[in-house]
């Protein structure tokens, strides 16, 4: 028995129904892959930010963004207290005023992003420490020009650091600019830098009573 060649071949219909059938089983199966995926993630995230690692690495975080803000409140002053006091103190009108003090004084008006400046800060802690064992009433201050630049100006800093020594002040704490001896850092060597701060605080008494001893020690040779 002969089959009508027109019966083998596909009606149109059956295939158009059976290729939207097909494309509608892919979307499925692409929408459940996709959501499997999604799942898969946030489930991973959740178990990650529940561990212990994830909750040391978050503490960690804000301890190093506190540690950052407490590094640029302080970057403005190379004097703080943790590293300088009691032999040095960093000026500010409220706590730490030079104007205040009757004591002999030595001053540094230095710039905080001054290499000079950075290098000699340990070296002036230093010198202040030496010199305050040998004379209790000296006192070490610090000023920052970035923070008081008002002051620098009142005291003529032109270049940093610059180094004033005020062998005395007025009965009300407060100095006179004129009375500043300013003292060289130079290659700011401890020794060097004391010997000469040590001179500049002599008072009149004493550099009168050095000239005299100088001039017995002259007359007897």
């Amino acid at each position: 028995m002969l089959i009508p060649l027109s019966s083998l071949q596909q009606h149109p219909s059956n295939s158009r129904r059976r290729n939207d059938v097909t494309s509608r089983m892919t979307k499925i199966v692409t929408y459940k892959r996709s959501l499997l995926i999604t799942i898969t993630i946030l489930g991973i995230i959740h178990h990650y930010r529940s561990s212990p690692q994830y909750n040391n690495n978050n503490i960690t975080g804000q301890s190093r963004h506190n540690t950052e803000s407490k590094q640029s409140e302080t970057s403005s002053y190379l004097y703080p207290p943790q590293e300088a006091h009691p032999y040095v103190f960093d000026y500010n009108p409220n706590d730490h005023d030079f104007r205040k003090s009757n004591s002999p004084k030595v001053i540094e008006f230095y710039d905080p992003k001054c290499g000079a400046c950075q290098a000699f800060k340990y070296n002036y802690i230093e010198v202040a420490k030496k010199i305050v064992e040998q004379r209790p009433n000296v006192q070490f201050f610090g000023v920052s020009c970035a923070v008081y630049k008002s002051v620098c100006d009142e005291f003529d800093v032109k270049r940093f650091p610059k180094i004033l020594a005020f062998p005395k002040s007025n009965d009300d704490g407060s100095i006179n600019k004129d009375d500043g001896i300013e003292v060289p850092k130079g290659t700011g060597t401890i020794y060097f830098v004391a010997a000469r701060l040590m001179k500049a605080l002599r008072t009149k008494e004493e550099i009168e009573m050095d000239r005299v001893d100088s001039s017995k020690f002259a007359v007897g040779t």
